[in-house]
């Protein structure tokens, strides 16, 4: 049986910018309905069988959904062997077991890009099905879930050709002697050396921001840049930001309702395999919108470009190429070739 891993994260959604902005939580209750709806999305364009094996959790999400929904027998669900911690190693060991134990074909993965940035350690070239519900969703794409199941599900069919829908992603390398870490969408040092809450909603603690990919309708610190410049998921560069108290003044949308002016003092393009020596002092690292790494003084750190980052599946550009595909045993049917206009010229 064919088998595709399970991400679905408990946690995801519900930090504290909920507090602090009005950030809305995706609740658990909502993520086991929107696994429901993609898992129906999924079975209304398949005719295999297939396992999901899925990452344990305390609230056992998937276990709920199950109870709720009886799915036909070709379906099948297994839970992995995994330990459960209720934080993010429970992402990481599933993602390395399911790539190399698990034998899974693809990782479908519900929650932000703090999610995704885990998953993506361990992933390797195994495809990624991201669906967002966390708070910062550059990377994770905001698609209904019945749609993201239909993608899959047409993916997993060999409805299209692997190499118009699979890309390697870009990734920002942090490093410092023996200590490293990845960023799926974009770093930030800030001068508060705690990791606290982890999220970061203060724009004067910010000193200095990289990304992979920027857009003006993204949220989050990310949107530092791309208040100035939008950079594709595809294009071979990045860019970078200082920050401080001079430059130009740029209202930059940091949370959900939490709009602060920041000012940009140096802006440069980050080029792959061209490393730029980080702000030296005490503080911390944001790696895609929350603290992760303690940064001591006179430590230095450097980041690079890279794309050779995790593989992620374009879920719009499936469904564009599976238009006028029929569902029935995954067949082309006659009806895609009928023009638009085939029906009125019986009335002419």
């Amino acid at each position: 049986m064919r088998r595709v891993g399970l991400v679905v994260n408990p946690v995801a959604g519900k930090d504290i910018r909920r507090l602090v902005a009005w950030g809305s939580v995706f609740g658990n209750r909502e993520k086991i309905t929107a696994l429901i709806r993609f898992l129906q999305g999924f079975l209304g364009v398949t005719r295999e069988s297939f396992c999901f094996v899925y990452m344990p959790d305390p609230y056992e999400l998937v276990e709920v959904a199950r109870r709720e929904v009886t799915f036909p027998s070709r379906i099948r669900f297994e839970k992995a062997p995994t330990p459960t911690f209720g934080d993010a190693t429970d992402t990481l060991r599933f993602t390395e077991w399911a790539v190399q134990e698990g034998r899974v074909e693809a990782l479908v993965v519900f929650g932000g890009d703090g999610t995704n940035r885990v998953v993506a350690k361990k992933s390797g070239s195994t495809p990624l099905f991201s669906l967002s519900c966390g708070t910062n969703n550059v990377f994770a794409d905001t698609l209904e879930p019945t749609l993201g199941g239909m993608a899959l599900g047409f993916f997993l069919e060999g409805a299209v050709p692997k190499t118009e829908v699979l890309s390697r992603s870009k990734v920002l390398r942090c490093f410092s002697g023996t200590r490293e870490d990845i960023a799926l969408v974009d770093v930030v040092f800030v001068e508060k050396d705690v990791l606290g809450t982890r999220a970061v909603w203060e724009p004067e603690t910010v000193r200095f921001v990289a990304v992979t990919q920027s857009s003006p309708a993204n949220i989050g610190l990310s949107a530092v840049i791309g208040r100035m410049v939008s950079i594709s998921p595809k294009e071979r560069r990045g860019a970078f930001a200082w920050v401080g108290q001079g430059g130009q003044r740029i209202p930059v949308p940091l949370a959900p309702g939490l709009v602060r002016e920041v000012g940009v003092e140096e802006f440069g393009f980050l080029l792959p395999g061209e490393p730029l020596k980080l702000p030296q002092g005490k503080g911390a690292l944001a790696l895609d919108g929350e603290r992760e790494i303690l940064v001591h003084p006179h430590e230095a750190w450097w980041i690079c470009l890279e794309d050779q980052g995790p593989v992620k599946a374009d879920l719009r550009r499936i469904l564009e190429l599976t238009q006028g595909r029929s569902g029935e045993h995954g067949q082309r049917g006659h009806h895609a070739q009928t023009r638009p206009d085939d029906g009125r010229r019986g009335h002419q």
